[in-house]
C-alpha cells in the first residue's frame, strides 16, 4: 500500500468513527428524551394524586356522591370552592402537559414510531379520573352554587379540563356520552347516577 493509500484508509475510518459517535450520541438522546417524556407524564399523574390535589379531590368526591339532588351539608363552602378550583386547575396543567408532550416530540426520517408512548401512557393513567369528573364537577359546581348562593365565575379554568376530555374522547379512550359541565341526573353515564339493576 502507498502512503496515498494509508491516508484514505484513515480518513474513512474517522469519518467511519465521527459517524459511529454522531449515531451514539442520536440513540443516547433518543432514549434520555423518552425517560424524560415518561417522567413528565408521570409527574402529571402524580399531581393529580397526591397533596392537596389528593385532599382536593376528597372533598370533591363527597360533594359527588353525597346524596345527589340534594345540597350537601357543610359550614365551610369557601373549602368547598377552593378544592373545586385546586382540582380544576390540575386538569389544566394535565391538558397543558399533555399538549407539550404531543408537540415535543423528536422527529426522524421516517417519523420515530414510538413518539406518541409517553402521550398514550399519560392518556392511559388518568382517562378515568377524567371521565369521573366529566360529572363530578357539574355536580359539584352546583352543589356550591346552590349553597353558597353566588354564581361560580369558571369558565376559564374549567375550559383546560374540556379540552382534555375532548382530546380523549376524539382518541376512542373515553365514551362520548360524557359531557363536561352536563350532568343529566338519572340519564348521565356516572355511575354515581345509575340504579342498580333488580
Amino acid at each position: 500500500m502507498t502512503a496515498d493509500d494509508w491516508s484514505a484508509l484513515a480518513g474513512v475510518s474517522s469519518t467511519a468513527l465521527a459517524l459511529a459517535a454522531v449515531v451514539v450520541a442520536l440513540v443516547a438522546f433518543r432514549a434520555e428524551h423518552r425517560r424524560a417524556r415518561f417522567e413528565t407524564a408521570r409527574a402529571l399523574h402524580q399531581d393529580l394524586t397526591t397533596g392537596e390535589v389528593a385532599s382536593a379531590r376528597r372533598l370533591v368526591g363527597s360533594l359527588h356522591y353525597g346524596d345527589f339532588g340534594s345540597i350537601a351539608r357543610t359550614n365551610d363552602w369557601a373549602s368547598a370552592l377552593t378544592a373545586y378550583f385546586t382540582l380544576l386547575w390540575c386538569f389544566e396543567r394535565i391538558e397543558g402537559g399533555r399538549t407539550a408532550l404531543l408537540r415535543g416530540g423528536v422527529r426522524s426520517f421516517p417519523r420515530f414510531p414510538r413518539s406518541a408512548d409517553a402521550v398514550r401512557y399519560l392518556d392511559g393513567l388518568v382517562a378515568w379520573h377524567v371521565a369521573e369528573y366529566a360529572c363530578g364537577f357539574a355536580v359539584t359546581r352546583r352543589k356550591i352554587a346552590e349553597a353558597a348562593a353566588t354564581e361560580i365565575s369558571d369558565g376559564e379554568s374549567a375550559a383546560g379540563f374540556r379540552r382534555l376530555l375532548r382530546a380523549l374522547q376524539d382518541d376512542g379512550i373515553i365514551d362520548r356520552g360524557y359531557g363536561a359541565g352536563d350532568c343529566r341526573g338519572s340519564e348521565c353515564p356516572c355511575s354515581c347516577h345509575r340504579r342498580p339493576t333488580p
